[in-house]
């Protein structure tokens, strides 16, 4: 498996993602029935997305803490937000059944905005990581 040894651009945006999804998912979680009739989405899709951003984000504050990361994980994470960033523009879009308002169209854009960037950057992070050998975990030339 191979690890990196995380840039701080990196680091940041695995902190970015954290910081945004954790207190988005607090308030999509506590919310519910509020979000559902504004935006027109789900009740049931809203309360999923909100359970599913807490761990989410205590786990990238765990990543961003590691010494080493495994490039794997990280290549899941950026494709992970990029995904969820397709699904905000399939359900703005109708695709997907749903009817949203407008204030669900400017939840499902933010959406996308923010989950492309944290893809975006912590693709740069990637990029910028060090390679780690694997029986030593020290630098090595990429």
């Amino acid at each position: 498996m191979t690890m990196l040894i995380p840039s701080s651009l990196l680091r940041f945006a695995l902190k970015l993602d954290a910081g945004v999804s954790a207190p988005f998912g607090l308030f999509s979680a506590l919310l519910v029935s509020t979000l559902a009739a504004r935006t027109a989405l789900p009740a049931s899709l809203i309360l999923i997305t909100g359970l599913v951003c807490l761990p989410y984000a205590a786990l990238l504050i765990w990543l961003s803490g590691r010494q080493h990361l495994a490039r794997f994980g990280i290549a899941a994470i950026v494709i992970g937000n990029l995904l969820w960033a397709d699904a905000a523009i399939a359900l703005a879009f109708g695709w997907l059944g749903a009817k949203p308002s407008s204030e669900g169209l400017i939840l499902l854009a933010i959406h996308a905005i923010a989950t492309g960037t944290f893809a975006v950057l912590q693709a740069a992070g990637w990029y910028r990581s060090t390679v780690a050998n694997a029986a030593s975990r020290t630098p090595v030339a990429a």
